[in-house]
């Protein structure tokens, strides 16, 4: 089998990518944040009101009034996620192809390495990490920033570590949050109808159609 000749690296973002859920979501609803307030708070931050690190505080302060913001509830809420129809066998085609495999998104360090584990992806990189205190319960969420620019970086420093440039990268993703990754790389790939299709390498229909990509 032979590679992609300019590509290294295929990088993978996770909601509505890997797993068919958003698992921010998710988590907010069964940790009492209401889909209209999950609505509000993505609002005021994507129009500048509020800052990344504001959005992240002002929702754990909902998850703390909760029973289940402990370590148990928070892994079992975010749990309940389905794979991307094609998604395993597009990991398990590339892997056999020799190309390093990376998962990196902007959700939580729980499921990101829960999902890296189960598909073999030996480099996975969330852009927030949850913190608990020695009872179990959630008091802190730690982030590396705005999610557009951390998941740039997250992908420069594997790249270093493997002794690549970004430049031999692909990168599969859905969300406005993948687009500095596509604008570094040169090689973004999206889905379909997707709010970042005009700023994409390629476009797919889904998972599928990776192998065919890569043939």
């Amino acid at each position: 089998m032979t590679k992609h000749p300019t590509i290294k690296l295929v990088c993978f973002d996770l909601d509505l990518t890997l797993i068919s859920h958003n698992s921010w979501f998710d988590l907010n609803m069964a940790l009492g944040v209401s889909p209209e307030e999950d609505k509000r708070l993505y609002t005021e931050y994507k129009t500048g009101k509020i800052t990344y690190e504001e959005w992240n505080a002002l929702t754990l302060e909902k998850y703390l009034e909760h029973a289940d913001a402990t370590r148990d509830g928070v892994t079992k809420a975010l749990s309940k996620y389905t794979y991307s129809d094609g998604a395993r066998e597009a990991v398990q085609y590339l892997q056999g192809k020799g190309y390093a495999i990376a998962l990196i998104s902007g959700s939580i360090d729980i499921i990101v390495n829960r999902i890296a584990k189960e598909l073999g992806i030996p480099y996975a990189k969330a852009n927030n990490t949850f913190l608990f205190d020695e009872n179990d319960r959630l008091n802190g969420i730690a982030t590396d920033g705005d999610d557009c620019m951390a998941k740039a970086r997250h992908l420069e420093a594997f790249c270093d570590l493997l002794g690549i440039h970004m430049s031999e990268c692909a990168c599969i993703g859905d969300g406005e949050n993948d687009l500095e990754m596509f604008r570094r790389t040169g090689k973004g790939i999206t889905f379909t109808g997707s709010r970042i299709e005009a700023e994409a390498w390629k476009v797919i229909d889904s998972l599928h159609d990776i192998p065919k990509m890569f043939a």
